[in-house]
């Protein structure tokens, strides 16, 4: 499954519900949050890495009815670290070298189609419960570089190497949600989902854990 394939399927849920919307001004609103999942984690960070150590998430919505909402989302996060070793090992009592270095750099992309549906009776609180279900797309890149060398043969060799890896993996996500309403116009949300992978594949894990916490700001009335 694709992202052209779920943005479409989305739209064409949003279409039947447009003719019933019970707000005549569209109801927009975008969030930005720090985004954690299995295949974004926050946890597999080293010290020594660099580039976005927290995945930022970005989200547009459409408020179809006051318990109904469409979102597109989008998450990003990035780094690049070394391995680096340097050893002395024996073999048959003679002392050999070996030297190994490895710089890579990983870039993650995950965008999801979800429905929000408000199970708080009284929508005039501050404090809001959802329920979300859609679909997640994740594009994964790692690009690995560097060398290895000892001294096996009596002189040292070195080997270059350089791998390049992408991959996509369809999720099916649903979950809850909180929103506090700071001010009419300005939201606290926390999501918590599961995810269960689509891909036909025994190396990607059966369901996995995601959650966002950020600001949403809301348009119109």
């Amino acid at each position: 499954m694709t992202l052209s394939r779920i943005v479409p399927g989305a739209m064409l849920l949003a279409f039947p519900l447009l003719g019933h919307a019970q707000s005549p001004a569209p109801r927009f609103y975008v969030g930005l949050a720090a985004y954690h999942s299995n295949y974004q984690n926050l946890g597999s960070w080293r010290q020594s890495d660099t580039g976005f150590r927290v995945p930022v998430q970005l989200t547009a919505g459409y408020q179809l009815r006051p318990r109904l909402a469409l979102e597109l989302s989008g998450a990003y996060s990035g780094r690049t670290g070394t391995y680096a070793y340097d050893a002395t090992f024996y073999s048959g009592g003679t002392a050999y070298y070996s030297q190994y270095s490895d710089t890579f750099t990983e870039r993650i992309t995950s965008v999801s189609a979800l429905a929000r549906y408000t199970l708080t009776r009284q929508l005039a609180h501050r404090l809001q419960l959802d329920v979300l279900g859609g679909f997640t797309l994740v594009h994964s890149q790692h690009y690995s570089r560097g060398f290895q060398s000892d001294d096996l043969s009596g002189t040292i060799q070195t080997t270059s190497f350089s791998t390049h890896y992408s991959g996509n993996t369809s999720l099916l996500t649903a979950g809850l949600g909180l929103r506090y309403r700071l001010t009419p116009r300005f939201e606290l949300n926390f999501d918590l989902a599961t995810n269960h992978s689509l891909n036909n594949s025994t190396a990607q894990p059966g369901f996995t854990g995601s959650s966002a916490l950020g600001l949403r700001y809301r348009f119109g009335k």
